[in-house]
């Protein structure tokens, strides 16, 4: 039980300084509590090591009939020579964080299996987006309620316009890139001393990293909260999930917009749940990618 107790207590203290901005303290925790927890659980069909790793902030304001509420989500970019992934921390670490609590404490295996599910459902987003992969595409892992979907594109591109304003974030001196990408307007600052062409979510095509992205509606946020270099082989993998649905983007956002507009329908489907009678009509829907 002082396993547990030690482990949880470090863990909500390092969730805390992602809210901090005490960037050196959360670096290094960062660091000490992924290499940690992904020492002894490496998936098998690993991709690519990451050399660079940034955290993001990202909120998304999902009812635009309710301007003050976001659902934050806590992501990671990993960097390799191949390849990088922008998917949720929480859901990336879920599975050593239940291995971890298995073998060091005396809880029973349902208590674990129960928090297990309620750190994933308030985790935000679900998203998993692997850029050039395969070679010169994008592939994304998502979900509507219990369904998974993946689907494939051309590496999108971003016609940003370069301005001359400069900031700062994180340290370091960035500048100002604007374009419209399918139906919004995006705002970016990005590192020119940092010449990586990457970015959360999908964002690319810039002479630097990307720090700072939003919308000009401020539906959508994406702040980097810590960036360092990693020394030890931080795996890159694939989620091999039996029944995702394989589809197109098109596909997948006209399944998510139907989803939205009658949950209830699509939940019973799945026939997990049969009792939907409490469930909303509707779904608010504020898609990132409008066109």
């Amino acid at each position: 039980m002082k396993n547990i107790i030690k482990f949880l207590s470090f863990l909500s203290c390092l969730l805390g300084c992602l809210h901090s901005s005490a960037q050196n303290t959360l670096q290094g925790n960062m660091k000490r509590f992924e290499k940690e927890m992904s020492r002894d659980s490496w998936p098998r069909d690993t991709l690519d090591y990451a050399w660079l790793c940034v955290h993001y902030r990202q909120l998304v304001r999902k009812d635009t009939l309710s301007p003050d509420d976001f659902t934050a989500s806590e992501m990671i970019l990993q960097i390799g020579n191949q390849m990088s992934n922008y998917t949720n921390w929480i859901n990336l670490h879920n599975d050593s964080i239940v291995a971890y609590e298995l073998n060091n404490t005396d809880e029973s295996v349902l208590a674990i299996s129960n928090r297990s599910g309620e750190r994933t459902y308030k985790s935000g987003d679900y998203q998993t987006i692997l850029k050039n992969y395969p070679e010169g595409r994008t592939q994304v892992q998502s979900r509507v309620f219990f369904d998974r979907y993946l689907y494939e594109e051309d590496s999108p591109v971003f016609n940003w316009q370069l301005e001359k304003e400069e900031s700062e974030w994180l340290g370091y001196k960035c500048r100002k890139a604007t374009c419209i990408f399918r139906g919004r307007h995006y705002t970016a600052w990005y590192v020119p001393d940092i010449p990586l062409s990457n970015g959360p979510w999908k964002f690319t095509g810039l002479p630097g990293l990307i720090l700072r992205v939003s919308d000009a509606r401020g539906d959508y946020v994406f702040d980097a909260t810590a960036l360092y270099k990693v020394t030890w082989r931080r795996p890159i993998f694939i989620w091999k999930r039996p029944q995702e649905i394989k589809t197109t983007r098109e596909k997948f956002l006209k399944a998510e917009r139907a989803g939205m507009a009658n949950p209830g329908f699509n939940i019973q489907a799945s026939g997990k749940v049969k009792d939907v009678s409490d469930i909303r009509k509707k779904f608010p829907y504020n898609p990132m990618e409008l066109e």
